[in-house]
This record gives C-alpha cells, sequence and structure tokens, in this order.
C-alpha cells in the first residue's frame, strides 16, 4: 500500500531524486529487519529528532518558495519512511494508512498523467487488501492465535474481496466524474474541451470566440448583492479592451513608457480602491471565477472597488485586471461598479472623443483609439451612409449598432471569410454580415473609427443562465461574448452590442428535473467553495465583527467587509455574514469537545466490556498492566504466576468471557454456559484475592 502511494508522487516528478532514494532505502530496510528490529528503531529520542529533521526539510522547502503541495509532498513522503522504520509497538497502522492517502490525493493535484488513473486503481485494491489482513492479524493476535489470520485468508475471501473492490472503483469513478473533475458540468451538457481558456489573453482572432462558445463549462458564478440579478439581455462581464487590429487580429498596443501590465496599489483582503465613488447607479456583485488564461477578472462595468482573497492586482493600459498567478486557481471576489447603462438624453449632449493619456510633454489625446488599417473604401462609404442625417455621436453609434444588428445574422458556423485580397473584417462589412460576435464587434469598430468615433473591441461573457435553487447566475464558455466601447468627453466608455442577440442568447431553461438537478449539483458546489473551501481570513473577520454587533445590539447580521460602506450609509454593506456559517462552527466546536472527552479514555478500554475493564483496573493497582504487545490469553498466564489460585481462576474466567463477547457472538459477559458465576461475583473473588483479604477462608469459584 505505501510503495504504491509514493510510487504515485513519483510519477509527478515534482519530488528530487534524493527524496526518493530515501524512500526506496526505507522500504527496503525495513522489509529486511521486519522480524528483528534493531533497538534504534525502538528508540523513541532518535524517532523524535528523526520528525524534526524531516519538519525541517518541509519548512525550507516551502520558504523557498515551492508551493504548498509540493512542500506536503516531501513531508508525507519522509514522514512515510520513518512510520515504517517505526518498530516501537502499536496497535494501529491507521498513521501509515492516512499518510498514502494523503500522498494520492496530492498526486492529483500535481499531475494529469493518464498513467494517474491506472495508480489509482491499484492503490484502491491494495488499501482495500492491507487493511482487511491487517485487521485480521490484529484480532487473532489479541484472541492469542496468531496463526488464525492465515487460515482466514481463503480463496472465498479473496473472490468476496475482489468484488467489494470492483463495486467500490464503479462507485468512485462515477463520484470522480460527475462531481470532482467536471464540477456537475456534466448535469449541464458540457464538453470540457478547454478551449475557453485560449480566447482570454492579450490578443484574439477573428474566429476565437466562436470556438469558445462550443464549450458549456461554467466559468462565472455571480450572485448579486444590491438589487435583482442582471436579466441575460443586460448581463455582461468585461474582460479584456483591445485597441489595435490589423484586420483580423485584435491585441493591446504597447507603450514606450509603461509595460504590458503595472501593478495597482492595495491589498485584495483589505480592498483596493480602483476610482472614485460615483453618485452615478452602482452595482455590488459576488463572483465565483473557475481556472482561466492569463488571470484575467471579469467585471461588470467600470470598476469602482474589487476585494478578494488576493494580495496583488495588475491592470493593462485598457483597463483590463489580472490576478498575478492565479490563472490557473478558483477565485472568489467582489466587485463594486459603475452600472454602464447611461442615459440616452444626456449622451446626445456629450461629444465622442479619446481619452487623455498622459505621454512626453503632458497629456495627449490616446489616438490609437482611432487607428485603422487600410481598408476598403467602400466601408466608409458604407458607414457614411448609414449615420447620415444623426445629429450627435451617440445617435451615430446607436445607427451603426441597429444596423448591423438588422442586417446581419449571427451563427456559430459562419463562411471562410478573407480571399488575400479583401481582409476578413473587410470580406464581412461588404458582404452578407454573417458570422460570430466578434466579426459583429469588429466590424463596428471599424465603421465607428472611420467616422472618428474612439472605440476599442470588449471580449467577456454576456447572458448567462439563473440558478433558480441558489439564487444565482451560471455563466458558461458558451456565453463568452465580444462587443464595442466607444469613448465619451463625458460619460467615459459606453458600451454598444452590434450582435444580433436572437441566437447569441442560451434559451431559457425548462423547469425538467434534469435541469432541477443540475441547480442542485451548482448550488451545492457553490455553497461548498463558499462556506468551506474558501473560507478565508475575510470571512472570519466578518463573522466576528458580525457576532461583536449582534452583541453590541447596535446592527443587523449583514456584516460589510474591511473598507465597504458601514450600515447608515447611503449604500448597502458587502454581505459575508451568514447565520449558517455560526451554526455550522457551533456544531464544530461541539464535536471538538466530544473527541477531547472521548480521548481523556484510554482508547482500548472504551471498547472492553464493563467487568473485564474493572478486572484491569484492579490488576493495574497492584501493578500487573496488560501490554499493548499481550495478547488476553497470554496476560492471563502471567497473571495466575503472580496472584492466589482462586483468584487467577477468577480472571481466566473473566478473560474467557471477554473473548467470546468480542470475538464471538455472545453480547454480554454472563451469556457464557460454561461457567455458573455471575461477572459480578468473579470480580469480588478477584479483589479479595489481590487485596490478600479473607484468602484463606475464601471458597474457590467452581
Amino acid at each position: 500500500m505505501s510503495l504504491v502511494a509514493s510510487a504515485s508522487l513519483w510519477l509527478t516528478e515534482q519530488l528530487p531524486v534524493w527524496v526518493v532514494g530515501v524512500q526506496w532505502f526505507t522500504f527496503a530496510l525495513s522489509f529486511a529487519v521486519r522480524k528483528h528490529p534493531p533497538a534504534l528503531f525502538k528508540n523513541a529520542i532518535g524517532l523524535n529528532i528523526l520528525m524534526a529533521g524531516i519538519t525541517t526539510v518541509t519548512i525550507r522547502t516551502a520558504l523557498a518558495g515551492n508551493p504548498a503541495t509540493i512542500s506536503l509532498a516531501y513531508f508525507t513522503a519522509l514522514s512515510q519512511g520513518l512510520q515504517l522504520l517505526d518498530a516501537r509497538p502499536r496497535k494501529s497502522e491507521f498513521v501509515l494508512v492516512a499518510l498514502a492517502l494523503f500522498q494520492v490525493i496530492l498526486a492529483s493535484n500535481l499531475t494529469d498523467s493518464v498513467y494517474f488513473s491506472l495508480m489509482v486503481l491499484v492503490f484502491l485494491a491494495s488499501v482495500t487488501w492491507t487493511l482487511l489482513v491487517h485487521t485480521l492479524s490484529m484480532e487473532a493476535t489479541e484472541a492469542g492465535d496468531p496463526s488464525a489470520a492465515s487460515a482466514a485468508l481463503a480463496p472465498d475471501l479473496r473472490r468476496m474481496t475482489v468484488r467489494a473492490t470492483s463495486l467500490c472503483l464503479v462507485l468512485a469513478i462515477v463520484i470522480f466524474v460527475l462531481f470532482p473533475r467536471l464540477k456537475t458540468n456534466l448535469l449541464r451538457g458540457g464538453a470540457g474541451s478547454g478551449l475557453a481558456l485560449s480566447g482570454f489573453s492579450d490578443r484574439v482572432t477573428l474566429g476565437d470566440v466562436g470556438k469558445i462558445r462550443l464549450d458549456h463549462s461554467v466559468v462565472l458564478r455571480v450572485e448579486s448583492l444590491e438589487g435583482d440579478l442582471p436579466t441575460p439581455g443586460r448581463a455582461y462581464w468585461r474582460g479584456l479592451a483591445f485597441d489595435q487590429f490589423d484586420g483580423t487580429t485584435w491585441s493591446i498596443s504597447r507603450s514606450e513608457r509603461q509595460t504590458n501590465r503595472r501593478p495597482i496599489s492595495g491589498v485584495g483582503r483589505f480592498g483596493i480602491e480602483l476610482r472614485p465613488r460615483m453618485t452615478r447607479d452602482t452595482v455590488a456583485q459576488r463572483i465565483i471565477r473557475e481556472p482561466v488564461k492569463a488571470g484575467v477578472l471579469f467585471v461588470p462595468g467600470n470598476v469602482q472597488r474589487i476585494e478578494g482573497s488576493f494580495q496583488g492586482l495588475e491592470g493593462d493600459r485598457n483597463g483590463g485586471l489580472y490576478l498575478p498567478g492565479l490563472g490557473d486557481e478558483r477565485i472568489r471576489y467582489t466587485i463594486r461598479a459603475e452600472a454602464q447603462q447611461k442615459d440616452a438624453a444626456i449622451l446626445r449632449q456629450d461629444i465622442a472623443r479619446p481619452p487623455l493619456e498622459t505621454r512626453l510633454g503632458g497629456q495627449r489625446p490616446a489616438d490609437r483609439y482611432l487607428r485603422l488599417p487600410e481598408l476598403d473604401p467602400r466601408v466608409k462609404e458604407r458607414t457614411l451612409a448609414i449615420v447620415s442625417g444623426a445629429e450627435n455621436d451617440f445617435d451615430r453609434a446607436s445607427r451603426i449598432q441597429e444596423s448591423l444588428r438588422r442586417n446581419g445574422r449571427y451563427t456559430d458556423t459562419p463562411p471562410a471569410l478573407g480571399d488575400g485580397v479583401r481582409s476578413p473584417i473587410e470580406a464581412f462589412i461588404l458582404g452578407e454580415l454573417e458570422g460570430h460576435c466578434e466579426y459583429f464587434a469588429s466590424a463596428m469598430v471599424a465603421m465607428a473609427r472611420t467616422v472618428g468615433l474612439p472605440s476599442r473591441l470588449v471580449n467577456g461573457f454576456a447572458g448567462g443562465v439563473e440558478n433558480e435553487l441558489g439564487g444565482f447566475i451560471e455563466v458558461t464558455e458558451a456565453d463568452a461574448h465580444a462587443w464595442v466601447e466607444i469613448h465619451f468627453e463625458q460619460a467615459g466608455w459606453v458600451r454598444f452590442d452590434p450582435t444580433p442577440p436572437d441566437r447569441r442568447l442560451r434559451a431559457e431553461q425548462g423547469h425538467s428535473l434534469w435541469t432541477r438537478i443540475g441547480d442542485l449539483g451548482g448550488a451545492l458546489e457553490l455553497w461548498w467553495f463558499q462556506r468551506v473551501v474558501d473560507f478565508d481570513s475575510v470571512d472570519q473577520i466578518g463573522v466576528l465583527r458580525g457576532l461583536w454587533l449582534r452583541w453590541k445590539g447596535t446592527g443587523s447580521s449583514d456584516v460589510s467587509l474591511p473598507g465597504a460602506p458601514k450600515p447608515g450609509d447611503e449604500t448597502h454593506p458587502f454581505e459575508v455574514f451568514d447565520p449558517r456559517i455560526l451554526f455550522a462552527l457551533l456544531l464544530i466546536l461541539v464535536a471538538v469537545v466530544f473527541m477531547i472527552r472521548n480521548r481523556s479514555q484510554d482508547p482500548a478500554s472504551r471498547r472492553l466490556p464493563r467487568a473485564y475493564r474493572e478486572a484491569l483496573d484492579l490488576l493495574a493497582k497492584r501493578g500487573l498492566s496488560r501490554a499493548e504487545a499481550d495478547s488476553a490469553r497470554d496476560f492471563a498466564r502471567r497473571v495466575a504466576t503472580r496472584i492466589p489460585p482462586s483468584g487467577a481462576r477468577a480472571f481466566a474466567i473473566l478473560t474467557e468471557r471477554y473473548l467470546s463477547v468480542r470475538f464471538g457472538s455472545r453480547t454480554t459477559m454472563d451469556e457464557d454456559p460454561r461457567y455458573q458465576e455471575p461477572a459480578h461475583e468473579l470480580t469480588r473473588v478477584l479483589e479479595n484475592a489481590v487485596n490478600g483479604m479473607g484468602l484463606r477462608n475464601q471458597t474457590d469459584v467452581g
């Protein structure tokens, strides 16, 4: 069992050669001396010194910058070797079993090798057989007949074990596929191809988003902390914005004075302010983001404040947000953002102008939002015809948007565009207007820039489906979308979506049993992640503050995160305290107290019948204690040499009755036709014998 568990870690190639060598050495040495271990392997001081060395190695590995899983792999591998060498008497090998299981769990997080699945199957079979043989051996030794264990390992027992193991394998495979790996996506019809991750990087090629939309894996779960959840037609989560276009590919242009990304000051746990609090309408949402390439964060609008269990935050020159080093992790964060739904009457009084950016010599308009590759003159001619008669920039942008929506057709399987003479975007605008959302968005940016409207392409997610049981929106990679932002002098960046919505949005799911099961799976997963897996210091602070407010009687259970608005402000606090958390903590506290109370007793004594336990206590007072390595009958024979015959006889009967209760079919110490005396009478005889009282006048039992 231990060898198979170690092999699963070796498969990850994360352990250095010297650790693997130490493991092989301990396996060989423990096997060679298993029958006659040297005194060194029974010395508690020496073993504790080795354990301190293992702990030191683990700490140094963590301080060297290795992930926690790697450091734990070091610890479990070396600790397992020490446990194999430890020859001190013990009744259980639970520590070895726990270390082996932990090694396999660590290996599952460190490798995606196809051979790991086979290793798990071998491990399950080996651990089942190991526990079976070990249990039989310990019970046979306890009964005083060690050879009985070998006799019990008959072919029928082996066949039963194989069948039971096979059934466990089938059940484990079903659970493994449905829940941990696909995160209930199988219940949603997810393909799990992983194509979506490639679309959220610093470049987007026409056609990428269309590929992403073929995948139905959940990527965002969104809860509204203020107000109602947005309807699918108005639900947008912005990812990255792109300003540079060559006719086929969008990218983020480089600055001569800045790196591609710049750190944003602040710590996520205490809240990062990205812009001053506005008097306009704001939205507050809590978002769970699945792993996404480049660590992109998705936000519902112009972000004012962001909070989450992370340290640093980075941004690019187009407003994209990233979590460095956390692209392959599930992340929870809370967003307060300015709602992007602007008043059309106000926008008609505004002017579309490029934003100002700092350059050498002062601030200048960012003309990169007006640049275009050389396009067919007919593109500008068509655009001018569309905006003809519009009296303001907002109406010009709206006419371009509505023209594309009205005349275009969204499809997940567009025809090939571009012929070597015309670029794909020229072919799209001058052709049938048939394609993915990024074609429509690219066309609007190109057309807007030809008439002087500063614009950029944005990708992210839009739509989603509400999980009615959980009260949140599930956004899948099939909801990937691209749209347009145009910059106005007063309003800032304003969203426009030129893609026809009839085919883009996913249809509402019916209230079928299968849909309900899917909703339940998603709700349970979100609850488990928020309340158990990701319950961090922010939540702890929220719970403590909630308890304080309740005790003081100065507030409700709604608790704001550090730095969020306080109760009584014009805005509502970010709610993180939940009475269910307190209830769960109380249950855990009761369980811990119960375990401590039970552990205050000797574990072996808790499973002994009362009469036999009292007999052991009487003998222990006279210095006759049963060692862990002694069987019950061996101890009875040793007692017979130390106490008067009457007491020895009584204790021998109590021992046989104890063995018949533990390993036979009898339920009490008095159910034994071989002996007529009740257990309490035998205990009294033993007490008189060990106390040396009335031995001469005491009639021998039986």
